[in-house]
């Protein structure tokens, strides 16, 4: 099965996950330096990847949203995901995203959330998004503060 581009912007389509993803995919979960900010910091196993993976695919069915596979286009390369994801402790929706940092500072993690934001508020009629990011990250706090998002409450690990 093939993925279907859900999104598109200047530099990346934002695509649903198929299972031979896991490849591309895998490096980006297990590198240090991206998953220093995600859940316990550390590089996920196998296992996890495949669940993840999982996840956004039954997401897309059951909500029609998920945190989307990035490929950019002009190498159709698959640098990261962005997207929306349910938190049912919290009963929000949460934006999210990740990149291979070959692709930080380039102004891919602004573009693809850009696009999700607008997309979760006029076709997804989503009245509230979230993003939970760690005070140190501060690549990511600067991202939510240009997406027009703004503190609202501290959250424990």
């Amino acid at each position: 099965m093939t993925s279907r581009v859900v999104k598109e912007t200047d530099r990346l389509a934002l695509q649903t996950w198929e299972l031979d993803d896991f490849a591309e995919f895998a490096p980006i979960a297990r590198d240090p330096a991206v998953m220093r900010f995600i859940a316990d910091g550390r590089p996920w196993p196998d296992s996890r990847i495949g669940w993840f993976m999982g996840l956004q695919r039954a997401h897309q069915y059951a909500l029609g949203y998920c945190c989307w596979k990035l490929i950019e286009k002009e190498t159709s390369e698959l640098i990261g995901f962005c997207g929306l994801a349910p938190v049912f402790s919290l009963n929000e929706t949460e934006i999210g995203w990740w990149l291979r940092p070959s692709h930080w500072n380039r102004g891919f993690a602004f573009e693809a959330a850009s696009c999700v934001d607008r997309m979760a508020f006029n076709e997804l009629s989503v009245k509230r998004l979230v993003a939970r990011v760690y005070e140190e990250n501060a690549a990511s706090v600067r991202l939510i503060e240009k997406l027009g998002m703004t503190f609202s409450r501290k959250l424990e690990p």
